[in-house]
């Protein structure tokens, strides 16, 4: 089964990738290097988010990006 993943922060802030696995954990290669932590999951199929911060602060910068706030 392949996931829809959205990051945030990070060297790989704002994409979205398709996975072939939901890890807990990715690591994603780049200056510097980053371990992403699997916040939440939403959607049928599922879209994980990954992010480098806690809870509140990945659904503020979703929020924004999505909301129009971000340019």
């Amino acid at each position: 089964m392949k996931y829809r993943a959205i990051f945030i922060g990070g060297v790989a802030d704002g994409q979205e990738r398709v996975l072939p696995h939901c890890n807990r954990h990715i690591s994603v290669r780049g200056e510097p290097q980053c371990v992403y932590h699997r916040r939440f999951a939403f959607g049928e199929p599922r879209t994980l988010v990954y992010s480098l911060y806690d809870t509140a602060e990945t659904l503020n910068r979703l929020w924004h990006r999505y909301a129009g706030g971000d340019p």
